[in-house]
């Protein structure tokens, strides 16, 4: 099951964009418990969403491309690829990446394929949250063939697109994603060289 995913993710990367983007459904991809966000971050792209225990719903269809369901972050090494703690990757059909980190709990495995909406995770304090404060960092990227971090942990400001599938518009992140690749086409690479 996980060889077919990563065939099929492989699949919705190297596709054309839909010719009508406005297919794709979008939702708020978080519940249950009221959440906060800031127009900001650190030093890259992404949000770091509060709420602590909010659960977390796949933002729109695709494939859960990667699952980390173990905390391996040891704070005397802090190892950047596993800052994240508890993690969930989708690869969405609209060939945008999703990465979910700092959950509390995980509901999905690699191959697992998702419907806007769908349970997919709990807020948490996992990997280094558990020195900050509970929180799941969103962070929203191309699809990179190759393993790497940097690109993953976000190249898109979610904020907009937050704000927008807060209050029921179907704003897709493709044109966003789209303009990144066609300013910084390496990026993968680059970033994989880094790892």
């Amino acid at each position: 099951m996980t060889v077919l995913s990563v065939h099929n993710s492989i699949a919705l990367a190297a596709g054309a964009d839909s010719d009508n983007p406005g297919e794709q459904k979008y939702v708020f991809p978080f519940s249950k418990v009221p959440v906060t966000y800031s127009h900001d971050h650190l030093q890259y792209p992404a949000a770091d969403v509060h709420g602590c225990y909010a659960h977390v719903l796949a933002p729109t269809a695709g494939i859960v491309f990667d699952v980390e369901a173990k905390d391996l972050w040891d704070e005397k090494i802090d190892a950047p690829g596993t800052r994240g703690g508890l993690t969930i990757t989708i690869h969405g059909k609209d060939r945008v990446r999703y990465f979910f980190a700092h959950l509390g709990r995980v509901k999905v495995k690699p191959g697992d394929q998702v419907e806007p909406g769908q349970w997919i995770g709990v807020m948490g304090s996992s990997g280094n949250a558990r020195i900050t404060k509970c929180h799941t960092h969103l962070g929203m990227s191309r699809i990179c063939p190759q393993s790497e971090y940097k690109v993953l942990q976000g190249e898109i400001w979610p904020w907009k697109f937050l704000d927008a599938w807060r209050k029921g518009i179907n704003k897709s992140p493709v044109v966003a994603k789209n303009r990144i690749i066609k300013e910084s086409p390496q990026a993968c690479e680059l970033a994989a060289a880094q790892d």
